[in-house]
């Protein structure tokens, strides 16, 4: 079934957590938030916006089609005064021309068709200012399919249910198709990477089992039943690692590029 981001059940499915600490060295190294006014399109409840504060971004605005996300994503920087958050579309932020140093753009490509990517692309491009720079993060099929021991959580839900890798494969973007896509949107020096995010440490396998079954953290568990989940569960306590905590780690793709000077 669809995800609904409006629905009240989503409410803290997506936004209970903070960066982990390798994302936030990866950002350092590789962003350099610092001192620049950043964009998160597709913000959710904010994590990386917040994120990105915590790292002395001058300032932060974040942009989510979900007013529900976006009222959650306020409640959580109450008291953080260089953030804010606005309802607007990936093609549509509603931001002015030249207003952002760094755009940051997080699993949300996956929900669009090419069309719409392309649309994304050239918005991201009308809101930097010359020499911005955007990072794309999402999965590709051959995240997806990365069956590593790091990567346990998800390797065992794809395990079990091998019907999801046609959902995968049918909404996960090319590395390279969508490299063509930033390039005609006007985008230099266009490259991606690999990168691995903890997404949750779990201190008990309960915690993880308590995820799981609300549907927290990944949109494809609602392809599944509620049967389906506890079966999945089930699979997760065979799979785990003797010893705790257990972390949930996933392969990602970010694709860089910059707006000419």
């Amino acid at each position: 079934m669809p995800v609904d981001f409006e629905s009240n059940a989503l409410v803290g499915a997506y936004g209970g957590r903070n960066v982990s600490r390798a994302w936030r060295a990866w950002c350092v190294e590789t962003l350099a938030p610092a001192g620049k006014d950043v964009l998160d399109i597709g913000c959710g409840a904010g994590i990386y916006a917040r994120g990105f504060a915590a790292l002395g971004a001058h300032s932060v605005v974040g942009v989510d089609g979900s007013e529900s996300y976006v009222r959650e994503a306020r409640a959580a920087a109450a008291g953080m005064p260089d953030l804010r958050f606005v309802v607007g579309d990936a093609g549509d932020t509603g931001l002015p021309d030249a207003c952002a140093d760094l755009i940051y753009h997080r699993a949300v490509i996956h929900h669009l068709n090419e069309a719409e990517r392309a649309i994304g692309a050239e918005e991201m491009r009308r809101v930097l200012r010359p020499a911005g720079r955007c990072a794309v993060q999402d999965r590709t099929i051959d995240d997806v399919e990365a069956a590593g021991s790091e990567f346990w959580v998800r390797a065992t839900l794809m395990r079990v249910f091998p019907r999801l890798f046609a959902v995968e494969r049918a909404r996960r973007p090319s590395a390279s198709v969508y490299c063509e896509q930033l390039r005609r949107a006007g985008f230099e020096g266009v490259a991606y990477c690999r990168l691995v995010e903890t997404r949750r440490v779990y201190a008990s396998f309960d915690e993880l089992e308590a995820d799981v079954l609300a549907r927290r953290g990944k949109s494809i568990l609602f392809e599944l039943s509620d049967a389906e989940l506890r079966r999945y569960c089930a699979a997760l306590r065979e799979a785990r690692p003797a010893d705790g905590p257990w972390v949930e780690a996933d392969p990602w793709t970010v694709w860089l590029g910059a707006k000419p000077p």
